[in-house]
């Protein structure tokens, strides 16, 4: 067994939790944009209030759209996911 694959897998596993939750809270973002939620959280537009809201919440979307498939890409595999399965190994007897 390959302790290496192992830990690396664990790696993928949480690079891939966190960049779930980050695409998460990118649309949750994007949501309160085009809600008008955003306008009372002022951590997220500032003091200023200049517009632009259909532009941050586009932004806000396809970022956590963009996590989420990197989160999809990242997840661990399982061997016979990738091909690796013991019964097809090629040694001859």
């Amino acid at each position: 067994m390959n302790t290496s694959s192992s830990g690396a897998s664990s790696g993928r596993g949480t690079l891939a939790i966190v960049l779930a939750v980050i695409g998460i809270l990118g649309i949750i973002a994007g949501i309160m944009f085009l809600s008008g939620a955003a306008n009372s959280i002022h951590v997220m537009v500032g003091s200023v209030h200049k517009g632009h809201h259909v532009i941050r919440a586009i932004v806000s979307l396809v970022v956590g759209a963009a996590f989420l498939v990197g989160a999809y890409i990242a997840r661990p595999r399982t061997p016979s996911a990738r091909g690796n399965t013991p019964a097809q190994s090629t040694t001859s007897v």
